[in-house]
């Protein structure tokens, strides 16, 4: 069964990390095997150094004796030569373990156990005469020395072999020690080595790879971001379109009136005429010939400048035109087209002017009414877009600091657990390493439960391995273990068709808010998740049975937004995978969410 790549790279990494810990503790057993196999090994050469100063004494002992010495020093010579028997014999038992049948210790080496085989014969032929040498002194402590003789030529004739066998077992442990030097260095060296290559394997297949995945991870965090800021460019784009807006009403369908006679003037922009109509137009009734052109425009504040563009425009044989507004005391004031017409005489010179014009008023006022009706549209649309945004961004948030949360209190803290666990393990104590050992399992196991529940939570394995249908009814499974409500999933049709990967995620999403809504909110004892399609649509249904509510909150985007119920994700969830969701409900007979998803489309959705 294909598992998913991050559960499959913890289980790695537990399995490196288990092994290592294995190869630190099989490293201390070495190291404390050797250390107690050396300490024993010491102590041993440590009497056998002793044994060999005993039968130097006994055979000095003797030798005093063959002196014939007076009856105090034959007695102090006794004295001594009964202690370094007795010594002799004792550090004999202590070398060879208290049972000197077997003529060497149980755990020497089969080279050992020759050479106190071969040295436990001199052994013996000394410590008997040394014990002959002591009971004939015993019972007569003036024996004449040639009843002594042969127990002392006994001694003598065993104790350069005895010696020299000793200095071979001294030489041996020596040698064998160098040796238990050596293997424990191979084995230290072997174990750093496999401990190194599974440092290495786990680099290369554990820590890069998860260095990867969360690079992977981080790249699509940032993207979710960049989206972010992308969609408060789209922001600027409406303001943009607020401007095309303008362009729009240029184009209103109100009627212009056209061009009529509003004064004349002579070639110098003195009025000479004024018409009824402009005069009922404007409201101002002037007499021709006391003010000028910019006078009967309005243009007062600037009309030296104004009158001196007039009449080089009208010299040059061109007609001056602009939009000028006339404003009223008690209004909005008139917009009009103004044009200035140059009437020529016989001669080619400038004659009049004729002022002729157009009402704009009712066109501009139409404007306005539209500017004021698609500013309140775009701002709306802006307000939005800002609060959507915030959402976005509130929402990864949210996400990055549960994913925190649940890797330091959970996994962290399991981790470091174990590694106290691991460096408190103690070779010497084997009930104790046991008994650690079982922890170790305990926790091992924890800490694999523990990354399952996380993974789950983030994006369940099944769903992008297997598919919608399979995420699914996993999903279920799981919350029906937590829950008291029943929850049951039916694949209707047989659905197994793969989507892409964002489709299926946010399926996903809405039908585990949908649970989680009806499972919190609707005291439902069964769930009922349904799941069918035909050729050209999916359609996906959360059912209860539990409290309802009045669908026409729905109808509101602020309910939908300020609930809780999670609405506003769900439909704009909807919206981003061009599908269509239904919610029927009513007080007291339960909640039906239908989620209906063309098939065939995907291509069109843009990347989060």
């Amino acid at each position: 069964m294909k598992t998913s790549r991050f559960a499959r790279l913890g289980t790695w990494y537990l399995l490196a990390l288990g092994t290592i810990a294995l190869m630190i503790i099989a490293g201390l057993v070495l190291i404390q095997q050797y250390l107690s196999s050396q300490l024993n090994d010491s102590g041993r050469v440590n009497i056998a150094g002793r044994q060999r100063m005993l039968c130097q004494q006994i055979a000095k002992n003797a030798a005093l004796l063959e002196n014939r010495p007076g009856n105090a020093e034959r007695t102090r010579v006794l004295d001594e030569l009964a202690t370094a028997v007795e010594d002799f014999r004792d550090s004999r038992e202590k070398l060879t373990g208290h049972d000197d049948s077997l003529g060497a210790p149980r755990e020497a080496s089969p080279r050992l156990a020759e050479l106190y085989r071969a040295n436990g014969q001199h052994y013996r032929l000394m410590l008997q005469g040394g014990l002959d040498l002591l009971r004939q002194l015993r019972q007569d402590s003036a024996a004449p020395y040639d009843s002594l003789a042969s127990p002392i030529r006994l001694i003598q004739e065993q104790e350069a072999a005895f010696l020299e066998g000793m200095d071979q077992i001294v030489q041996q442990y020596d040698l064998e020690a160098r040796q238990k030097v050596k293997r424990l260095k191979r084995a230290v060296f072997i174990l750093l080595g496999v401990s190194l290559l599974l440092i290495f394997l786990e680099t290369v297949f554990v820590f890069l790879p998860s260095a990867r995945e969360v690079n992977k991870t981080l790249g699509k965090s940032m993207a979710s971001e960049k989206n972010a800021r992308k969609m408060a460019k789209e922001i600027g784009a409406l303001y943009s379109s607020l401007e095309r807006s303008y362009e729009k009403i240029s184009h209103i369908n109100v009627p212009v009136d056209n061009p009529k006679l509003y004064a004349k003037a002579d070639r110098g922009g003195n009025i000479t005429y004024v018409s009824e109509t402009f005069s009922r137009l404007t409201g101002r009734k002037k007499q021709a010939g006391n003010f000028s052109v910019a006078g009967l425009l309005g243009l007062e504040k600037q009309p030296g400048d104004f009158m001196d563009e007039l009449i080089d425009t009208v010299s040059e044989g061109k007609t001056w035109q602009d939009e000028i507004h006339l404003e009223e005391a008690a209004g909005a004031g008139k917009w009009l087209r103004i044009s200035i017409v140059p009437i020529f005489d016989e001669t080619g010179t400038v004659h009049e002017m004729l002022i002729l014009g157009s009402d704009l008023t009712r066109q501009r006022l139409a404007e306005q009414g539209m500017q004021k009706k698609d500013r309140a549209a775009i701002e709306r649309r802006i307000n939005e877009q800002k609060f959507r945004s915030v959402l976005i961004l509130e929402g990864q948030e949210e996400e990055r600091k549960r994913i925190a949360m649940n890797i330091h209190d959970g996994i962290g803290q399991l981790i470091t657990s174990l590694k106290y666990q691991i460096e408190s393990l103690d070779a010497s104590d084997p009930a104790a390493a046991r008994e650690k050992q079982k922890e170790i399992n305990n926790l091992l196991k924890e800490i694999i439960r523990e990354v399952r529940r996380v993974t789950f939570n983030l994006k369940p394995p099944v769903l992008s391995d297997y598919g919608l249908s399979a995420g699914l009814k996993n999903f279920m499974q799981e919350v029906n273990k937590l829950t008291e409500a029943e929850l049951e999933f039916r694949n209707l049709t047989g659905f197994g068709q793969r989507m892409p990967s964002k489709v299926e995620n946010n399926i996903f999403r809405i039908v585990q808010e949908a649970v989680n809504n009806a499972i919190k909110y609707s005291g439902s004892k069964h769930i009922l998740v349904s799941l069918s399609h035909d050729e050209n649509q999916l359609t996906i249904t959360v059912e209860d049975q539990g409290h309802g509510f009045d669908k026409k909150l729905l109808e509101t985007e602020k309910y939908r937004i300020e609930s809780g119920h999670g609405f506003f994700n769900m439909f704009e969830r909807t919206e981003y995978i061009n599908g269509k969701l239904q919610i029927a409900t009513e007080p007291g007979k339960g909640t039906i969410v239908r989620l209906f998803v063309p098939l065939g489309k995907f291509e069109e959705i843009a990347d989060l």
